[in-house]
C-alpha cells in the first residue's frame, strides 16, 4: 500500500524544509503538498463583491506556491499531490488527515517560545496533540543544512 504523506505548506522556508524532509524520509509515498487559507479575521461591511475578490487572490496565492512545491517536487524527480482549504489551520489539517486517508503529516515549524507561542499559539502543536495519525515537525535547524 503507497503511503500518503500530508505536507502543510504555506511558501515559507520552513515550509519547504519540510516538503524536502518528506521527499528525503519517503521516497515511495504520495506526497499530498497542502494549504489552508485563514478567512478573513473579522467581520466588514464590505460586501459580497470584495469577498470574490478576496477568494480569488487567496486562490491565486495557493497556486502560486503549489508551483514553488511542484518545483521542489521536480529537484527530486517526484510530483505532488495539491489541495487547499479555508479555515483555521490547526482545525483544517486535522480535519483533512481525517478525511482524506492520510496516514501521517509533516510540517514546519517556526520555532516560537516564550510569550510568542503563548499569544500566537502553535499550529504544529495543535495538529500533533489532535491529529489521529504520527506527526513529523521539522524544525530551525533544518534550514542550516
Amino acid at each position: 500500500m503507497n503511503e500518503r504523506i500530508l505536507v502543510s505548506y504555506d511558501g515559507s522556508d520552513h515550509a519547504e524544509a519540510a516538503l524536502r524532509f518528506a521527499f528525503e524520509t519517503y521516497p515511495d509515498a504520495t506526497i499530498v503538498v497542502f494549504h489552508v487559507v485563514e478567512p478573513f479575521a473579522e467581520h466588514t461591511d464590505a460586501g459580497v463583491e470584495n469577498v470574490r475578490r478576496w477568494q480569488g487572490r487567496a486562490r491565486e496565492y495557493a497556486e502560486a506556491i503549489f508551483e514553488d512545491a511542484e518545483a521542489v517536487a521536480e529537484a527530486y524527480d517526484r510530483s505532488v499531490e495539491t489541495d487547499w482549504e479555508y479555515g483555521r489551520p490547526r482545525h483544517v489539517i486535522v480535519r483533512y488527515v481525517d478525511d482524506h486517508d492520510i496516514d501521517q503529516v509533516v510540517m514546519g515549524s517556526r520555532g516560537r517560545d516564550g510569550i510568542d507561542r503563548l499569544l500566537l499559539g502553535s499550529i504544529a502543536e495543535t495538529v500533533v496533540r489532535r491529529a489521529p495519525v504520527p506527526v513529523t515537525v521539522v524544525g530551525d535547524a533544518k534550514l542550516d543544512e
